[in-house]
């Protein structure tokens, strides 16, 4: 049985994923004209995170870790070009906030029960 912690961050790359298979859509019918690269690598990331943690691999945990620390720097340019080019200190502290709740999960992936919990998988 998956622990819910485990099952609530599988559910919020799944978002992630969506999202991005989403504009890879609209990039695909001409609705948008975005990189395609960036869209590409997030969906990769999290719907390998997803399914590794789901699955309750090793490579799916450190998968979700590699996947908050590029979303957190993501969020935290983000954060830094609202403050300081469009003059929005407001949405710069919402965004640097957002970009703490990927702190946690990488603090919650790093502990030793939960790395414990994916490794006692594999003899399983």
């Amino acid at each position: 049985m998956i622990p819910w912690p485990i099952a609530l961050l599988s559910v919020f790359y799944g978002v992630i994923a969506t999202s991005s298979a989403s504009v890879i859509w609209q990039i695909a019918m001409g609705e948008t004209h975005r990189a395609l690269i960036w869209q590409v690598m997030w969906f990769g990331l999290s719907a390998g995170a997803t399914c590794g943690l789901a699955l309750l691999k090793p490579w799916g945990r450190r998968l979700a870790i590699w996947t908050s620390i590029l979303l957190m720097v993501v969020m935290l340019s983000i954060a830094g070009l609202l403050t300081l080019v469009a003059r929005e200190p407001l949405l710069g502290l919402v965004m640097t906030l957002g970009a703490s709740l990927h702190v946690l999960v990488m603090r919650y992936l790093g502990r030793p029960s939960v790395k414990a919990y994916f490794a006692e998988q594999i003899v399983n």
